[in-house]
């Protein structure tokens, strides 16, 4: 037999090659390692389930009537299920005076009807985090905590009587309603854009922030009655101590994402100075968030686009003397303006398009199927679970050649992405302190 003598030259020739070989292996794994952690954002249906069940179950949960109270048991039972232990804070709403109502007299002996004030109610968690520690320059090391707010309200402006009215008088001019007509009425009204899809993806920050171990504390919130001047977040705010105020990084406001042309994500009035001039403190949490939707390739590997209103024209702003540049805050009223006159940074999606060059031109959608409303979708009857899912799947299949994978449809989409961003950019923490 031949034999092969092996030199020293050799062995060192061999054992780069093992060891380029080895290296190979390791790349690969942690290329697989990497190909698991994709794609990014992929949270399962469960949110946009939730959001149609809540949507159908409920249509008409106007602040302080009987469907609020049954929507937000579901969201109570919903949050138990996950493991959490809701706070439920009831609150009073005002009473609007009755017209012409004439006064009792007191000699007047006939019964006195009161009018009882209707009541929501807020719905929270809270969830604890590490803290952070901060390094100065001396090498001292501080320890303290922050806190970030996320809420969603979960009533509609449209009540069940408006609901059940227009079925009626639907049924009763069936027979005259000309073909094809102007759109839904009030009769589908289920109020899944305003705002079960904003309620929704809270419901799955709450199902995903367990995933998490965050520096910051989050405190959760289902709002009741935003549709009443914010009347739950204003009361929520209204608790809040001078210390929670000050520990409060952020509030994220999640308003309306399912069906308006495009998901944006503002910051508060609060960071405008005057004319074109901002606070950046005051806009970092957005643009925190901007940075997740830029790392994480969303439109790219999920066809999620996140835009911030850049129209950058200049109008007119009560309480400014000059004119202000209108960029990267809405005028747009929802749950985050409490937080935002109290001078807390917040950070607010909806769906909207503010590709305009006035404010008169925007609208919530140009689609030309909104017509009727003159692109408003929210309030009306085209928020209807059934119109919007026709509407906003048929152009789905289109999507997914382009990508060439198959699509979630747009509420899924929108709603594991938005609360993708969310927690994304909890995890980013405090700017200047570490996570302890």
């Amino acid at each position: 037999m031949l034999k092969v003598s092996r030199s020293s030259g050799s062995r060192r020739f061999v054992l780069p090659v093992i060891l380029l070989l080895l290296l190979s292996l390791l790349s690969a794994a942690c290329d697989s390692v990497e190909d698991e952690k994709l794609p990014v954002a992929d949270y399962g249906k469960d949110g946009s389930q939730f959001a149609r069940r809540f949507a159908r179950t409920y249509p008409g949960r106007g602040p302080g009537s009987d469907q609020e109270h049954a929507a937000g048991d579901f969201i109570i039972k919903t949050l138990k299920e996950m493991g959490y232990a809701p706070v439920v804070t009831t609150f009073t709403l005002p009473v609007e005076p009755m017209e012409d109502q004439e006064p009792e007299s007191a000699a007047d002996d006939t019964d006195i009807t009161v009018q009882k004030a209707p009541s929501s109610r807020n719905i929270a968690v809270f969830v604890e985090g590490k803290g952070f520690t901060r390094t100065g320059v001396d090498g001292q090391q501080t320890r303290f905590r922050k806190q970030v707010i996320i809420g969603a309200h979960y009533d509609t402006p449209v009540s069940i009587e408006e609901i059940e009215a227009a079925a009626a008088e639907t049924k009763a001019t069936e027979s005259e309603k000309p073909s094809g007509g102007s759109g839904p009425s009030l009769a589908e009204y289920t109020g899944i854009q305003d705002n079960a899809s904003g309620v929704a993806a809270l419901m799955t920050i709450a199902r995903e922030l367990k995933n998490y171990d965050l520096g910051y504390d989050v405190v959760l919130v289902a709002f009741g009655a935003g549709s009443a001047d914010q009347a739950g977040s204003r009361f929520f705010a209204g608790q809040l101590s001078r210390a929670e105020i000050a520990a409060t990084d952020a509030m994220y406001c999640i308003d309306s994402i399912y069906a308006g042309d495009k998901v944006y994500a503002h910051s508060g009035r609060n960071s405008i100075l005057g004319g074109d001039r901002k606070d950046y403190e005051k806009r970092r949490k957005l643009y925190e968030a901007t940075d997740v939707f830029f790392e994480n390739l969303l439109y790219s590997n999920n066809r999620y686009m996140l835009y911030t209103n850049q129209s950058s024209f200049l109008m007119e702003l009560e309480g400014y003397a000059e004119p202000v540049v209108y960029r990267e805050w809405s005028l747009n009223d929802s749950d985050y303006l409490p937080f935002d006159e109290l001078g807390i940074p917040i950070v607010f999606f909806e769906s909207y398009d503010y590709d305009e060059k006035s404010v008169a031109e925007m609208k919530e959608s140009h689609n030309p199927a909104f017509g009727a409303t003159n692109g408003r979708i929210r309030g009306t009857g085209f928020d209807s679970t059934d119109f919007l899912e026709q509407l906003l799947n048929s152009t789905r299949s289109s999507a997914a050649r382009v990508t060439d994978r198959p699509l979630d449809d747009q509420l899924t989409r929108r709603i594991n992405n938005t609360a993708f961003i969310i927690l994304e950019a909890l995890a980013k923490g405090n700017h200047d302190a570490d996570a302890r």
